[in-house]
């Protein structure tokens, strides 16, 4: 073979890969068509060919074609598959608040909650997109309360409450460790009563006991280890340390 022809062998093998991965609304000119395609791009994970698909449904056919609010959820999973979840956030809602008898409503108003809720990576940031990721799942549960998209929310709740959790503990942790004990106790207590599930509480009660220990109220500390004993007795039970600081020192009591 020729350097000619193997230049232009490698010049063909180039464009059919490129082809492979070629994606152009503009060749499905039926919206249903357009509509597989772009789902197809969709589940492939090339995000951006599918944004383009389903843009371009949005602009081709009537708001009020059953096609619309598909594409409008779909183009939405393209941002979010993207990681532009302002943006993915902003098109959920427009679907679950302009198309409501939507069978999908449901499921674009869960799927705004984990929008707002992947704008909240880690607890050091501000909470603010995990406060909104709360307030639509709530929402969701109120509107639609019998969806199984409700019931995933419930999930995602209990999952985001726990890091609200952890988030009012390092909070306190901050003033426990430098001797403000006082501003430390406001913080424990809160999370005790503004998380009882979470499984940061028994602990917390720990820094409780540990608070009262270190300024002297040996009322506050008796009674906190009271509840301890009460209402978390396997744990107590397990832990010699919190046994002894609550001047259990028989081990099992």
């Amino acid at each position: 073979m020729t350097a000619a022809a193997r230049t232009a062998a490698v010049a063909l093998l180039v464009a059919g890969v490129g082809a492979c991965h070629h994606f152009d609304p503009r060749a499905y000119p039926e919206p249903l068509d357009l509509m597989r395609a772009s789902l197809h791009e969709l589940r492939a994970g090339r995000y951006d060919k599918a944004q383009s698909g389903f843009q371009a449904l949005t602009f081709n056919v009537s708001s009020h074609d059953t096609l619309y609010p598909v594409a409008r959820f779909y183009l939405a999973e393209s941002y979010f598959g993207q990681e532009d979840y302002v943006t993915a956030a902003r098109e959920f809602r427009r679907v679950s608040d302009e198309s409501p008898t939507f069978r999908l409503a449901p499921d674009a108003l869960l799927r705004a909650g984990d929008a707002y809720a992947a704008q909240w990576p880690n607890t050091a940031l501000d909470p603010s997109n995990g406060q909104t990721a709360l307030a639509t799942y709530q929402e969701l549960q109120s509107r639609f309360p019998d969806s199984p998209a409700a019931r995933v929310a419930g999930v995602r709740i209990r999952a985001l409450n726990e890091r609200f959790a952890v988030k009012e503990l390092e909070n306190a942790l901050f003033y426990f460790q430098r001797g403000a004990y006082d501003s430390a106790i406001l913080y424990f207590k809160d999370l005790i009563a503004t998380y009882p599930s979470s499984s940061l509480v028994p602990e917390t009660y720990v820094y409780l006991v540990r608070s009262y220990q270190a300024i002297g109220w040996k009322d506050e500390l008796g009674a906190f280890c009271d509840q301890l004993r009460a209402y978390y007795a396997p744990f107590y039970r397990q832990r010699a340390d919190v046994r002894e600081l609550c001047g259990d020192r028989a081990a099992g009591r």
